[in-house]
Parts: structure tokens; C-alpha cells; sequence
């Protein structure tokens, strides 16, 4: 009996080693580092500081108007797959159209420069489809350095376009049609949108809105960004069009929802186009991290058609008294992003190894993206970026005479980016898809910040 006993004893301290073994090979204590104090850090600040100052640039091209094309380009494949986001889906294809999804690309020239704005009805811009383009449009003059992306966010979009453990939780079984169908859908539009360039002037205006955003992480303990950003292009011939940013998470359909659709801002767009007040409108997420579409209705439909109908409202309203005028430039910078290693928490101080992250995730670079049309400062993250980081943000760029629209989903993504004083939370946002460690939202002010001053020439 007592040598059975020690055979017992023996086997559970093995397993036990094991398993100790197993969680000191996977599992960290969580770096909580000050971000400034990091190699990452300094890496940042040195390549921002290496970036030419641009106003030299700004004045050399007053003399020039600069030109516009858009074009749209249907974004149904020719085939079915499964629906992004998956979850609650069970990998099953789409099994219909409730609306159409789309590719809106606006080409911006000037001399010899130009660049291209994108917007999908997509989840984001996955990765896999971004780096397509180091390549796929060369001779035509772009690539991901003069491209720059952004996703309407819809959660009902196609999907199988990552291939990763995680990509396939989140968009389905990797098929590899997908990404090489969403970049060429991309590449026509650009293509279609720079045929059609001519000269334009360009205009901004923000509208406080109620009653449809609010900030779903921490209620009213939080701040909202409720401006509805709208850029108005017109044509000398007389052609208008718009590009819209809002914080409203694209996601009134989800779950049971197995018809493709761009959401409340598909809806939106659709109504703008046939308004008769322009003849192109373009919609981006824009800050959405801690941002959900105000719920009037638990009802999907109606809920829909509440946010499509009245963000429409709001835009035909104002969109003639917005004034256009001439701008002196367009300028785009591809900004390499430098982070902490990934750092997903299994608990409050406890992350899984990077190597296992990476193995789970894929690996891909990050990079900010801004988009310059003379006083209007696009700056794209790869993320949910915070609406409650707009308003400091905001601050910063009016006093550098500068209107600011942060957009989410510029090609690459690394979760959830929120104020600093909600990283400790338990939640979606702040621990399973806050990855990348704490003070992000600092860092990321920081970066956009530093960008936006190089931009002023200071």
C-alpha cells in the first residue's frame, strides 16, 4: 500500500512540475514599465524627429489647386464566406445581402504628388490585405505610404481574411481568395477614382449630435465624443462629396444576423448618395474604442434605420452652409509605431509570453497614418481608438490651427487603445483586447500630437 502511495505521490509531482514548468513558459508578470522610460519610446521619438518639417513644402505649393477623383467598387466576392465578426456565428457562410458593401476611394493630386483615402464596409483593413499593396498598384504610384485606410467597422462584413488562431475566432476559416479579392476591389477603385480627378475645393465642419453615441465602457463616468466630422469636396463642375467621421460603432447587426450588410453607416451612405445634395459620400469609423451607437430600440431593423436616418439628417442639414475654399496642400506620412511586446492578461498582472501571442495572433508592424488637406488632419491608428482621447487631442490640434479627425483601422490593428485610468479594469476593452500594455493612450496622444506639430513646421 505505501509503495502505491509513493507512486501516486510521484505521479501528481510530476504533473505538478509540469504544469509549473507549462505556466513559467507561457505566462509573465505584466511590464508596467512607464512608457517613456522604454526603448520603444525612444525609438518612436527619434524616428518622429527625423521626419523633414513640412511647411517649407506647404508653401511651395500655394500656386496649385489640388484635384479629386472617387469611385466606389462593389465589395461582394464572387463566392460565400463566413461573416466577420464570427463570434456567436459558428463559422457559417452568409447567406444572403441585406444591403450592399462597397469600396470608396478618393484620390487627392497635386503636381506630382497624389494620395489615396480609402473606406470599406469591412470589420478593419486586415493586414493581409495592406501589405498587398508594398506591391499591387507600383506602376500605377501607389503604395501603403500614399494609401491611406480606414474600415466602417460594420460587424457584418465578410470575413476569413486573417490566417491566425485568433483571425479565424474573429473572421471565420482563413480563405486565401479574400484578401487578394478586397485588395484588387481597393486597387480598381483607386484606380477609377484617380481617372476621374479634377480640380476641387474642400471644406469642414463638426456637429455636436445627441441621443446617438455614448460611451459604452464606463457609461457616464466617461466622456463622449459626439462631433459628427463631415469634409466637403466640390468640384469646379459642380460635383460634390463628402467624407463623414463618427465615434458610433458600426454594429446594430450582429449574431443571429447571417445577411451581409454595411450596418447603419451602409444605410447612411446609400441615403446621401440619392439625397440630390451630393453625389458621393464616404464613411470611416472614427474613434470608436469606448463609443457604441445610441440603442433607441433593441429591435436591429429599426435600430438601424434610427442611426442611419438620423446621421443623414444631420449631414443634408449642414451640408450646403459648410464653405469650401482653395488649400495650399496635401501631405501623407506612413509613421512606423513602435510598442511594448504584446502583453494580452490572463489576469490583473499576469500576461501570456509573447511568443505564444504571436503564435496565436500572427505578428504583424504597426504604423500611424496621417493624411494632410491643408488645415484638415486625418490621423489613422491601428485600432478601436478611444473617443475619450479626442478631446485633448481636439485641444492640441485647434491650437495648431488644425482640424482634427482620428480614424480607427489603417491596416493593421493591436486591440483596443482607452484612457490610461480604465487599464485596470475588467472588461472587453481595457483587459481581452487591451494588448499591448499600459499608457497607451498617453503614447498614442503623444505620437499624433508630436505628428501634428511636424506638420506645422514646428
Amino acid at each position: 500500500m505505501n509503495k502505491v502511495l509513493r507512486y501516486i505521490l510521484i505521479g501528481v509531482g510530476a504533473i505538478a512540475l509540469l504544469l509549473i514548468a507549462a505556466a513559467l513558459v507561457c505566462f509573465k508578470p505584466l511590464d508596467t514599465t512607464p512608457y517613456r522610460q522604454t526603448e520603444f519610446y525612444k525609438r518612436e521619438m527619434e524616428t518622429i524627429g527625423a521626419i523633414p518639417v513640412l511647411q517649407s513644402e506647404i508653401n511651395n505649393h500655394t500656386s496649385e489647386m489640388p484635384q479629386v477623383g472617387w469611385s466606389q467598387v462593389n465589395l461582394l466576392p464572387p463566392f460565400t464566406t463566413p461573416i466577420a465578426i464570427d463570434a456567436n456565428r459558428g463559422g457559417r457562410n452568409f447567406e444572403g445581402v441585406h444591403d450592399s458593401i462597397y469600396v470608396r476611394a478618393f484620390v487627392f493630386k497635386q503636381g506630382k504628388k497624389k494620395i489615396a483615402y480609402i473606406s470599406a464596409d469591412l470589420l478593419i483593413i486586415p493586414p493581409t490585405v495592406a501589405r498587398i499593396f508594398d506591391t499591387l498598384l507600383m506602376r500605377e504610384g501607389f503604395d501603403r505610404r500614399n494609401i491611406y485606410f480606414t474600415a466602417t467597422h460594420t460587424h457584418t462584413s465578410i470575413g476569413a481574411w486573417h490566417d491566425s488562431y485568433v483571425g479565424e475566432i474573429f473572421a471565420g476559416k482563413y480563405d486565401p481568395r479574400v484578401p487578394m479579392h478586397i485588395a484588387h476591389c481597393i486597387a480598381d477603385a483607386i484606380i477609377n477614382a484617380e481617372k476621374n480627378c479634377s480640380p476641387a475645393k474642400i471644406g469642414y465642419a463638426e456637429i455636436p449630435t445627441t441621443k446617438l453615441v455614448f460611451n459604452r465602457l464606463v457609461k457616464e463616468r466617461g466622456k463622449v465624443d459626439s462631433l459628427l466630422r463631415i469634409v466637403k469636396i466640390e468640384k469646379a463642375s459642380g460635383e460634390k462629396a463628402a467624407i463623414i467621421t463618427f465615434a458610433a460603432h458600426c454594429t446594430v447587426f450582429h449574431k443571429n444576423m447571417m445577411q451581409i450588410t454595411g450596418d447603419w453607416g451602409g444605410l447612411m451612405m446609400d441615403q446621401l448618395d440619392t439625397s440630390g445634395k451630393m453625389n458621393f459620400a464616404s464613411f470611416s469609423a472614427g474613434s470608436v474604442g469606448s463609443h457604441g451607437p445610441y440603442e433607441i430600440t433593441k429591435d436591429q431593423e429599426k435600430e438601424s434605420t434610427y442611426m442611419a436616418d438620423h446621421v443623414a439628417e444631420i449631414v443634408l442639414a449642414n451640408f450646403d452652409s459648410i464653405k469650401v475654399g482653395e488649400v495650399s496642400s496635401i501631405n501623407m506620412q506612413h509613421v512606423p509605431l513602435y510598442l511594448r511586446e504584446p502583453e494580452m492578461r490572463v489576469s490583473q498582472n499576469i500576461i501570456i509570453r509573447p511568443w505564444l501571442f504571436k503564435k496565436l495572433f500572427g505578428d504583424e508592424p504597426s504604423f500611424i497614418n496621417t493624411l494632410q488637406i491643408g488645415d484638415i488632419y486625418f490621423a489613422g491608428t491601428p485600432c478601436d481608438f478611444s473617443g475619450e482621447l479626442d478631446y485633448a487631442l481636439d485641444s492640441t490640434a485647434r491650437q495648431d490651427d488644425l482640424y482634427l479627425l482620428v480614424t480607427s483601422f489603417n491596416g493593421g490593428y493591436i486591440g483596443y487603445v482607452t484612457d490610461n485610468k480604465w487599464y485596470d479594469m475588467n472588461t472587453y476593452e481595457t483587459r481581452t483586447m487591451g494588448w499591448f500594455g499600459p499608457g497607451n493612450g498617453d503614447y498614442f496622444s503623444e505620437v499624433i500630437t508630436k505628428l501634428m506639430a511636424k506638420a506645422k513646421g514646428h
